[in-house]
């Protein structure tokens, strides 16, 4: 976005280090980090595993027979979202 306005303005683009530097020179902006890294968790962002696992679900509530109107989409907190979260 930087670079679009600068070059509508007939500038060249942002250096390397522009946006540590505007946070930098921007006292009302702040940087920070919400929690540790977790690798396991990474790992579980890979599409392939994530595929698999829609895969999984899918089979299961076909052998099962499974009814959309039973399948309850709840967070990690066990937070009631919707209905259901998955498409059929």
């Amino acid at each position: 976005m930087a670079n679009k306005l600068l070059t509508a303005r007939g500038k060249d683009k942002v250096g390397k280090n522009w946006a540590s530097n505007f946070v930098r020179r921007t006292p009302e902006l702040k940087t920070r980090f919400n929690r540790k890294y977790d690798y396991q968790r990474a790992q579980n962002e890979d599409p392939e595993v994530i595929q698999k696992w829609f895969e999984r679900v899918y089979n299961t509530i076909a052998k099962y027979g499974i009814h959309e109107d039973d399948i309850l989409n709840f967070d990690d907190g066990d937070d009631f979202y919707s209905k259901s979260c998955y498409s059929f």
